[in-house]
């Protein structure tokens, strides 16, 4: 490998921190690739170095979720035509800033800044030649209209909505309507999940497919079928419930009698900690099972990246600050987090299968090196205690710079190597000290915890906090001996 070669890389992990991932490949054809993810936009640019670069052009595949194929090709063409002008160059910065302003001209790639209504005119198909007379279709309200119809209608729960939609590199998949932003996609920022309205292939009421753009099924407004509307499925959903589990058992194989299922009331401590989202568990029972959280658990996180609280007078602060809550409130107890399982959350993971554990672990493995480059020498700051929606007790984070970058840096490792994030909420770094369970808020009449309980606690100093190292959680409800969570895999720095 050239000195020159070296010196952009090093330049380029500088420059982009935190957007930027360097792999050594070690063969005889390619060096190394380097990834990169220009700022604000939903998109990365692959770099595959040969050992002769500059001197030899670099190969360039570009991935974005939120544009079309022929769009991506259109790019990733432009920009290999481009590699000729910068040969025996450095030219990855000046190519990735020539992606960005084709994307902005275009308005695409989820720009922040990219102008409105300059959207990119896509060249239109020739109709077909063939006459052939077809019968006009019925009018179908469009995904569009569902969308609104849910956001604005009262009495539809947004959080009771599946969205199935359509990702170009893996197929069909399904996401809470809670989870998307559903603003102009060319205003949200590269970290926001949006997603054009025409990729929608359908809408779920918990179970049941209510709009289906591919069988022009529309039981929102009734505008085709039966006439049926959204608000028969909602008050009849039991009977609409039963009717899809009869037509499901032809397709299923029956429970295991001795599979477990989880009762209704059952809590774990999962790491969903905005207090929106409260995990029942995972879910290993049959769809076919007549227990009626299935559909809720089927999308959430059940595994979460955390780095590990182990500091004795951040536990300690922290078990005071429960002890005076618990003094008030005893009923309160099974929602404190123990002192030896007080983690902050980096991300949460959604990982259904035994092999997809065994993937994850592999990966946190195999970035460790390139983490270790990222990770903060100062540590972060647990100064103050406040909550989300009145339902988590945590203890804010005054964290350093490039620890947002570390983390981003973590994120973009794992998407590139397939791991499956499923953050649904804002990054916001801190400590849970306690959080509402649904049993606990039956039995309260509230799932809102009092702020008297910890108001004196809100300017409170708990402690410091060293990034040592990442830890792969399971969110379910064993632990290990030493009482924290089930962690497969973790890597050290």
């Amino acid at each position: 490998m050239s000195e020159l070669q070296e010196e952009e890389v090093a330049s380029i992990k500088e420059e982009f921190k935190g957007r930027c991932r360097v792999v050594e490949k070690g063969s005889d054809v390619y060096s190394r690739s380097v990834t990169i993810q220009p700022k604000d936009m939903d998109l990365t640019i692959k770099f595959q170095l040969p050992t002769s670069y500059p001197k030899t052009a670099p190969k360039i595949s570009i991935r974005a979720e939120c544009m079309e194929e022929d769009d991506v090709l259109e790019l990733q063409e432009l920009l290999q035509s481009r590699t000729n002008v910068y040969l025996n160059n450095p030219m990855m910065k000046s190519l990735t800033n020539e992606a960005e302003t084709w994307l902005k001209a275009n308005g695409l790639g989820k720009s922040k800044k990219s102008p409105k209504g300059n959207k990119h005119k896509k060249k239109q198909k020739k109709p077909r030649e063939d006459k052939v007379t077809v019968e006009k279709l019925a009018s179908m309200k469009t995904a569009d209209d569902v969308v609104k119809r849910i956001q604005w209608d009262s009495d539809l729960p947004q959080e009771d909505f599946l969205v199935g939609y359509l990702d170009r590199f893996l197929g069909i998949k399904e996401k809470y309507f809670t989870a998307f932003s559903w603003e102009d996609i060319a205003s949200v920022d590269y970290n926001v999940l949006a997603i054009p309205k025409h990729r929608i292939q359908y809408f779920k009421y918990r179970d049941i497919k209510v709009w289906d753009k591919l069988t022009r099924l529309d039981n929102v407004f009734g505008s085709l079928g039966s006439g049926t509307k959204i608000t028969d499925i909602i008050a009849n959903y039991d009977q609409e419930l039963d009717k899809w589990k009869t037509e499901k058992a032809t397709e299923l194989p029956s429970t295991d009698s001795n599979e477990k299922v989880d009762d209704d009331d059952s809590d774990s401590d999962s790491d969903s900690d905005d207090g929106i989202i409260v995990t029942i568990g995972t879910n290993t029972a049959n769809p076919m099972s007549s227990h009626p959280g299935y559909w809720q658990d089927k999308l959430r996180p059940n595994y979460f990246l955390a780095i590990r609280v182990t500091d004795s007078a951040v536990q300690e602060v922290t078990s005071e600050i429960q002890d005076n809550i618990l003094a008030n409130q005893p009923l309160y107890r099974e929602c404190c987090i123990p002192p030896s399982a007080l983690h902050v959350t980096l991300c949460t993971l959604g990982l259904d299968t035994q092999e997809q554990v065994d993937s994850a672990c592999r990966v946190l493995k195999s970035i460790r090196d390139e983490l270790k480059d990222a990770v903060p020498a100062q540590p972060l700051v647990l100064n103050g205690v406040s909550n989300f929606y009145s339902r988590v007790v945590y203890a804010k984070i005054e964290y350093p710079d490039g620890f947002l970058d570390f983390v981003d840096q973590l994120s973009m490792c794992l998407r590139h190597e397939g791991i499956e994030i499923r953050d649904q909420h804002e990054f916001i770094p801190h400590m849970t000290i306690m959080k509402t369970s649904r049993p606990v808020s039956r039995r309260m009449g509230t799932a809102n915890i009092d702020k008297r309980l910890y108001e004196q606690f809100t300017d409170k100093y708990l402690g410091e906090v060293n990034i040592s190292g990442v830890y792969l959680c399971s969110m379910g409800d064993e632990r290990q001996a030493d009482g924290f969570y089930i962690s497969p895999a973790n890597i050290k720095f």
